[in-house]
């Protein structure tokens, strides 16, 4: 399951309420509608919409506008207010729940979140395809005598936190942990493709890499040298925007071919100013040259990935005599170095075995292919 809380900002009780009753343009196709619970004096109103009748709709819309209103008449305060609470819950596709089911599940996350029964709230179930999820709107402003407020704050891990717990009770898919997410928020078409494909989307694909290489960057007190190198070993890469002294004043990062500004990721740790800042990766103007070099490195690292390699062992004694090659890349060169040491340590506990040494491959030579069976063909079959 995943759970989506969409900014406050942005729309009213009418727009909300009648966007889940399926009286708005959608952006994905929807194949049925079920209302799951409310706790308004009108009645549901999706009977009638199904009939082009809204006036149950406008009720209840009505009962939401009307405890605003009451509250700014009560408090005396033209200070301004977000009343307006909208989360979307979804399962991936294949999964289901009964409607009392969901019932548990719309309660249990508003209880999580500081809702009581003094919030007025709506909750739609919208099927679509194979895919359900359900849409809550509520009524920050609690009817009671204050017109007290629903907090925010930390609601977005609490979300997390109680969607897990629904997860385990009903045996649903886990959702990606907001380690994996660095906390960014994801629009309806990357949740919905998401679900479809079961994996995280490519922007937080590329959070996840870069908050990695932040974090080892900063274990060792790194630079912005040590930062490029630490995010080319998770293959993405970064392009520098500059201002007129030629100094950067923008990032932008690079992941399987796509390219996502630090600003669009995340405004507050990502750009350049934050980076060398709050999240205190130290850059030294006067090395902008020898940056741009290392930024520069990934091409020649590439081609250098493609050259191959042959590794050349003669049995210094016993039958065999003729020699067994390794292949391998300039990526496996640490692994290679590490053959040898082993193989030197070997000839000094048990007497020469291999002689070890660079060269180019030979005629005669045996393959091995790793996760295959290792045959060792008998002398007579490596005679040319």
């Amino acid at each position: 399951m995943i759970g989506k809380i969409f900014p406050k900002s942005a729309g009213s009780f009418k727009g909300r309420i009648r966007y889940i009753f399926g009286c708005t343009k959608h952006d994905h196709e929807i194949s049925g509608i079920r209302t799951i619970s409310f706790n308004t004096m009108s009645k549901d109103p999706l009977p009638g919409v199904q009939q082009g009748n809204e006036s149950d709709l406008s009720e209840m819309i009505r009962e939401f506008d009307q405890v605003e209103s009451l509250r700014r008449f009560s408090t005396d305060s033209e200070k301004p207010i977000k009343p307006v609470f909208h989360a979307m819950l979804s399962l991936r596709p294949g999964e289901s729940l009964t409607t009392s089911q969901w019932r548990t599940t719309v309660q249990t996350y508003m209880t999580d979140l500081g809702f009581d029964e003094t919030n007025q709230f709506v909750a739609v179930m919208h099927q679509d395809k194979d895919h359900q999820h359900v849409h809550i709107v509520a009524n920050r402003i609690r009817f009671n005598d204050e017109f007290s407020m629903v907090k925010d704050s930390n609601e977005r891990s609490i979300s997390l936190d109680s969607v897990s717990g629904i997860e385990d009770r009903f045996n649903l898919s886990k959702a990606p942990k907001s380690k994996d997410t660095w906390g960014v928020s994801i629009t309806h078409a990357e949740l919905q493709a998401s679900i479809r494909d079961n994996e995280l989307p490519l922007k937080h694909k590329m959070i996840a890499k870069i908050a990695g290489a932040i974090e080892r960057t900063q274990a060792t007190n790194g630079d912005m040298f040590d930062f490029v190198r630490a995010l080319r070993k998770q293959k993405v890469y970064i392009n520098l925007t500059l201002n007129e002294e030629g100094q950067p004043k923008g990032i932008s990062f690079e992941f399987d071919g796509k390219h996502i500004s630090g600003r669009q990721l995340k405004r507050s740790r990502l750009t350049w100013q934050k980076l060398t800042t709050q999240e205190g990766i130290h850059y030294d103007p006067e090395t902008f040259s020898e940056l741009q070099d290392e930024i520069a490195r990934r091409d020649s690292e590439e081609q250098e990935r493609a050259r191959i390699y042959f590794y050349e062992f003669i049995a210094v004694s016993g039958r065999r005599r003729k020699p067994v090659y390794v292949k391998f890349t300039a990526k496996d060169y640490e692994v290679q170095k590490l053959i040898q040491e082993i193989l030197e340590l070997l000839d000094a506990l048990f007497d020469a075995l291999f002689e070890p040494k660079e060269c180019r491959l030979k005629q005669n030579h045996i393959e091995f292919i790793p996760g295959t069976p290792f045959n060792m063909p008998e002398e007579d079959e490596l005679t040319p």
